[in-house]
Parts: structure tokens; C-alpha cells; sequence
């Protein structure tokens, strides 16, 4: 696979009962920008579901790891006090459910922040594990150099990129999955038709579809797709 340096792209996705909704979308308000105060925290971005099963999507910038550790590190002496305090509000509300919080890595595509993740665009995600390691390489080389960039040509998409697992051992055995993301820009609510439905799918997609039914998917495991739409962007304050 690729390699590309840059930032780590920390996720975070859940589910929240609807009578605990009002809560967890006023206390995520704040949050974003209180992990923004955090040095090397570049900016966030969250998403509400227009397809798929998990309603809510975050995702952050984060400028290394020595960064990241000041949140998600396991040692409390690497941790920012806002980090600890922004976990505690974050673990007492209640109702949420199909929490995923994942740290990548970029390995191929459109460079992140450079443009990718820059502008309020539609999301489509799509996180999988490989069901053989000993065709991962294989199903990695057809994922960077054909599959990604034939969607990327497809009309609506303006960006992709795939991203791996982060593994480090400031992470404390973790568990984090699935291994493997890929993240497409689309303009914007008007491609839902032609890029998600099979009735009204536009040729370029249908054609990618059926590659990815004929080779992909038999070695996807563990996948989950879905499609966001922005509801809210921060960026770090620069002095």
C-alpha cells in the first residue's frame, strides 16, 4: 500500500436514543471546540446519517501522534485534563449505543486536508476488515490503485481516501476496528439518487458496483457503508 504522511484521523461514531438526543447534541457543541484547545487538535467535523445504520459521525484532525496521545493514550499522564474532563461528560450520557472510536492512518488517496476534509461536503464511508491475510495485499493494491481511484471518476465524487487502523502502543491494547476505511466527497444530497440507489444509479457507478461485487466484497469482512451529511465544522483558533 501507499504510504502518506500527514495527520491522524480519529473517528468516532454512534447511535443515541432519541429521548436522549437533545443532550448529546448540546454537550457535542462544546466538545468539539474544548478538544480544539488541546495542542496539535487541527479541527473536527460532524456528520448526521443519510443512509446506513449509525446515526452520528465525528471526525478529527489531529496534527501526530504525540498529540493523539493526549487524548486517547491509555496513560493518565499523558492525558490533557480537558481530554479526562470531556471523557467523564462523555461517558455519563446516557442512551448510546454501537460506539466505535477508531485512529487511522492515511495510506493512499486524496491527501487529508489537502483538500480532503476541508470543506462541508457528503460522506460516504465505508470500514471493512480483510477475511484473508493471505490476499490482504492483493485486495489493498485493487482498493488504492483501481477501485478508489474509479469511484473518484464517477460523477458526484469529488475526493477519496483510505486509511489503516493506527497501531500504537501508547494506545494500550486498544481494540480498534474494522481495520481499514475508505472515505468518499460527494457534491451533496442530489447524488443520494444516482450513486446509492440501484433503480436510478448512474452508469459509472453501476459499473464499479459490479467490480466491487465481483472481487471486493468476497474479501470484505466485518463492513459497514455509510453516507453523512455535515452538520458541524471547527477549526483550531491560530493567534
Amino acid at each position: 500500500m501507499d504510504s502518506h504522511t500527514g495527520p491522524l484521523l480519529l473517528l468516532v461514531q454512534a447511535n443515541i436514543a432519541p429521548e436522549h438526543e437533545e443532550a448529546f447534541n448540546s454537550w457535542y457543541y462544546h466538545h468539539v471546540p474544548r478538544l480544539l484547545e488541546i495542542p496539535g487538535w487541527l479541527w473536527g467535523r460532524r456528520y448526521l446519517n443519510v443512509k446506513g445504520s449509525t446515526k452520528y459521525l465525528a471526525l478529527y484532525g489531529v496534527e501526530n501522534m504525540d498529540a493523539m496521545a493526549r487524548v486517547m493514550g491509555s496513560d493518565p499522564a499523558l492525558k490533557d485534563p480537558r481530554a479526562v474532563e470531556e471523557r467523564a461528560f462523555f461517558d455519563a450520557i446516557p442512551g448510546k449505543t454501537d460506539v466505535v472510536s477508531n485512529v487511522y492512518e492515511q495510506v493512499s488517496g486524496t491527501h487529508l486536508g489537502h483538500p480532503l476534509l476541508t470543506q462541508d461536503h457528503y460522506l460516504s464511508l465505508v470500514m471493512a476488515d480483510c477475511n484473508d491475510p493471505a490476499q490482504e495485499a492483493e485486495w489493498n493494491a485493487w482498493y488504492d490503485h483501481s477501485h478508489v481511484p474509479n469511484l473518484t471518476r464517477v460523477p458526484g465524487y469529488l475526493s477519496g481516501a483510505r486509511f489503516r487502523v493506527k497501531n500504537d502502543p501508547r494506545f494500550g491494547g486498544k481494540g480498534m476496528g474494522p481495520k481499514y476505511l475508505a472515505l468518499y466527497e460527494w457534491e451533496g444530497a442530489h447524488c443520494l439518487p444516482t450513486l446509492t440507489e440501484p433503480e436510478t444509479m448512474c452508469a459509472e457507478a453501476k459499473a464499479e458496483l459490479a467490480e466491487w461485487n465481483a472481487y471486493g466484497v468476497k474479501l470484505a469482512a466485518n463492513m459497514a457503508w455509510n453516507v453523512y451529511r455535515p452538520i458541524a465544522s471547527h477549526k483550531r483558533f491560530a493567534w
